[in-house]
């Protein structure tokens, strides 16, 4: 008999079994996994379920542990810090090149899906027993901390010295590299929290890049036109948050030598 497990759907519908097949499918769209030879993913597929990823959902918090780790294959995970006015700062992102959730200490953050998708999901504590099993899987997990690291320490220094018009331009050209499209559903207010800055300063730079061609926005969604020139618009972090940098792309490298 197939390997089963089960999806969670939306709106409070019943979960439906899922084939091994179908798993196997989106795994293949996590970079992460993709990456992992066949013997690596053997350990890992009895523990993997399928789920969706709802706008606005809250993974965890500091009331709210989980103890699952998330390989988005669709979709952008915020790791966001809530600050003093109620604000929720941006610390690092997360989409199909990597995981996050209890792959890492999550101290006061908190884990919100910014754009929904979907993911590959999986008990932390089956992912850590067999990172002690074998050497890929350990370098998954590694490679994902780091991540999340370089991002929390790239931002601090992006907030405190670069303008606003680069940081908006940073976050919008890396959540287009990161996702695979030129199409994003996001709330010029969204941003504005995110890089914990004024909506109207957002609105204003948003005018500005839509006059010079570079986006389009309207109704929730902004459009990259020139993705050229809005990462040439965009502050040099994108140079320490770049593809190389990736999990994904780590893995692969370190599997080919």
């Amino acid at each position: 008999m197939p390997y089963q497990t089960e999806i969670a759907t939306p709106n409070g519908a019943p979960p439906r079994t899922v084939l091994a097949e179908e798993i196997a499918e989106a795994r293949t769209r996590n970079a992460c996994l993709s990456a992992l030879s066949s013997d690596a993913l053997s350990l890992l597929k009895p523990y993997l379920t399928e789920a969706a990823l709802h706008e606005g959902s809250v993974l965890w918090d500091a009331t709210k542990p989980s103890s699952e780790v998330y390989f988005p294959t669709s979709g952008l995970i915020s790791i966001v810090l809530p600050v003093s006015d109620g604000a929720l700062v941006e610390v690092g992102s997360i989409c199909c090149q990597a995981a996050v959730g209890a792959i890492f200490d999550r101290s006061d953050t908190q884990g919100v899906v910014q754009i929904g998708g979907r993911c590959i999901c999986m008990p932390a504590k089956q992912l850590f027993f067999a990172a002690k099993e074998n050497s890929e899987i350990e370098n998954l997990v590694s490679y994902c901390r780091d991540w999340i690291l370089r991002q929390a320490q790239q931002m601090a220094a992006c907030n405190a010295i670069h303008t606003a018009d680069e940081r908006f331009c940073r976050w919008l050209f890396q959540a287009c590299e990161r996702i695979d499209t030129n199409t994003i559903s996001v709330t010029q207010e969204t941003i504005a929290s995110l890089l914990g800055i004024r909506r109207t300063t957002v609105t204003l730079i948003a005018q500005k890049f839509q006059t010079e061609g570079l986006i389009q926005y309207r109704r929730g969604k902004i459009a990259v036109l020139d993705r050229v020139q809005l990462r040439a618009a965009a502050c040099k972090c994108c140079n320490s948050l770049a593809r190389k940098h990736w999990p994904s792309t780590r893995l692969l490298d370190a599997n080919a030598l």
